[in-house]
């Protein structure tokens, strides 16, 4: 039995549509984030899904969402992290920084340039992703 003006196809479709719309929406709802660690001052949330292996170097993307907002306002932000894991040294690029939390709120500030490598501290939040990619 059918029912006037129900169709699959058309449930799929409008469907499809909503999560499309829900993703553009709700960036961090785009990746699968996994909360890898906090500290006083922020939550950080990796994408385990982008996780890229050449030699002896990892890329990751990166979330940081902030409890209180910095001075120009960032409440989050996404980034490429790479992590050399001979040398323990980590670099980001692809920076974007959000009004609100989780990516959400209006989009401040994009960085496309690479970062100068730099040493990871032993007691830093980038301490807990290097572990998690590079140590097996």
């Amino acid at each position: 039995m059918t029912m006037p003006g129900f169709s699959v196809r058309k449930l799929l479709a409008t469907g499809t549509l909503c999560v499309v719309w829900a993703a553009g929406m709700f960036p961090a709802l785009a990746g699968a984030w996994t909360r890898i660690g906090e500290t006083p001052d922020v939550t950080l949330y990796v994408d385990r899904q982008s996780i890229e292996k050449e030699d002896n170097i990892r890329r990751v993307w990166e979330l940081q969402d902030l409890k209180v907002a910095d001075a120009d306002g960032v409440m989050s932000r996404r980034y490429l992290n790479e992590y050399d894991c001979t040398y323990k040294m980590h670099r980001l690029s692809k920076v974007t920084s959000h009004a609100g939390p989780k990516l959400s709120g209006k989009k401040l500030f994009t960085v496309n340039e690479t970062g100068y490598w730099r040493k990871i501290p032993p007691d830093g939040i980038f301490v807990l992703t290097y572990v998690a990619v590079c140590i097996q």
